[in-house]
């Protein structure tokens, strides 16, 4: 059995498949030995989603006849798409013949395969499911200690995590593109940047690349420092999404920020930890 994992944020939809046996969860893009595959979709160009059963289908073929990588059995998600993108994506399942996808949201706690959660969200299942499933994974990730879970993609999340498995909130802020994209659409004179990152700059593109990526830096920073003020302990991060590993780097250039850790898939990891929980229960509630 293999189980087909969807993370659809607001511009991709990230896929993996995994064998649903698996001990632990692959490391790596691609196995050549079929062991395991991954990929990312391209959702927010138009005319897209009607392509998207097509793109299913060709990503998915290399695992067709592999001996340890059936088509898959399950599909597990999340998703913070709009509706329309989602019935798009449902369709696309259907018609390149996947199993259809179980939309998975956010829960008061989870408890399984050694990781203990608690949503401290005031109510819970508003909690966004790529937050809550980011959560699991960093904890998959980095088993103790206190943590800042960073996902950086259209949208940049920080979330505090207690060591006893707490998540006690975070803040939501426009990442890197959309900041970059609402100052070229919102002003009359100022371009869709594409400067670099510098200490002083002095041209237009630079000023707004190096403003932007300071401004997300010292989000971090601030976060970081009330996430250890709150748990009295050390902070360690884990990043994520499309431009965590640009963050990451950032980041590792300045002092302070301690121990970082960088997990391209994390809501994956956190998806494939939740259908492992889920079928561990529908085993045990299995009637005799």
């Amino acid at each position: 059995m293999s189980w087909l994992l969807l993370d659809i944020g607001n511009t991709a939809l990230k896929w993996a498949l995994v064998p649903a046996a698996a001990a632990s969860w692959p490391s790596g893009s691609q196995d050549p030995s079929g062991a395991h595959l991954r990929g990312a979709l391209a959702i927010d160009t138009p005319g897209l989603q009607a392509q998207l059963a097509a793109q299913l289908g060709r990503a998915l073929a290399p695992a067709a006849g592999r001996p340890g990588m059936p088509m898959p059995t399950a599909s597990w998600g999340c998703t913070v798409a709009a509706p329309d993108t989602v019935d798009a994506i449902d369709a696309a399942l259907r018609a390149a013949a996947m199993p259809a996808a179980v939309w998975l949201a956010a829960a008061e706690h989870f408890n399984h395969d050694g990781i203990v959660l608690r949503n401290g969200y005031r109510d819970p299942l508003q909690l966004g499911p790529d937050r809550w499933h980011a959560l699991i994974g960093a904890r998959a990730r980095v088993a103790r200690g206190t943590l800042a879970v960073i996902n950086a993609g259209t949208a940049t999340t920080i979330d505090g995590l207690a060591e006893d498995g707490r998540f006690f909130g975070g803040v939501i802020v426009p990442g890197l593109e959309l900041m970059r994209a609402s100052l070229a659409q919102g002003t009359a004179r100022l371009p869709l940047a594409r400067g670099d990152y510098v200490a002083h700059p002095i041209d237009t593109d630079d000023a707004i690349r190096t403003g932007i990526l300071d401004a997300q830096l010292g989000l971090i920073d601030r976060r970081v420092q009330r996430i250890r003020a709150h748990a009295g302990a050390p902070v360690q991060l884990v990043l994520s999404g499309g431009n965590g590993a640009w963050l990451l780097a950032l980041l590792q250039a300045q002092a302070g920020f301690g121990t970082m850790a960088l997990e391209p898939d994390l809501v994956l990891l956190g998806l494939w930890h939740r259908a492992r929980a889920r079928a561990a229960d529908a085993i045990a509630n299995r009637t005799p």
